[in-house]
């Protein structure tokens, strides 16, 4: 096998170069190192809602009191409110404002029919 001269000529160089790149200084200068700051993360806290708590107010009940007279052998279904409930010589009545009313069996139940006053 032939020697190759370019070879031999390297190996020279590195031969003479041995003790020069041992009490050389080698700079290997680092690539920059940039730090970006941190992005701020604020994390909020979930929302509560309260809704206050329910308050229930009754409507005001007023008493009615009925202050129109009704012709007599007027019908009703149900009775109007605030009347008051009485028993005269054993009939049951019911006075409601200035109207006097008694109980009647009709084909759907019991109706009130205003009367003259006991």
């Amino acid at each position: 096998m032939r020697n190759h001269p370019r070879v031999a000529v390297t190996i020279a160089l590195a031969a003479l170069a041995a003790p020069l790149i041992a009490r050389a200084w080698v700079v290997v200068r680092a690539a920059p190192v940039y730090y970006a700051p941190r992005p701020v993360v604020v994390v909020a806290p979930v929302p509560v809602y309260v809704a206050p708590a329910p308050a229930y107010v009754a409507p005001q009940q007023v008493p009615t009191v009925l202050t129109t007279s009704f012709p007599v052998g007027t019908n009703f279904m149900t009775l109007p409110q605030g009347c008051n409930a009485l028993t005269i010589h054993g009939q049951p009545y019911y006075q409601c404002g200035v109207n006097w009313m008694r109980p009647f069996q009709g084909p759907n139940g019991t109706y009130f029919s205003v009367v003259p006053p006991p």
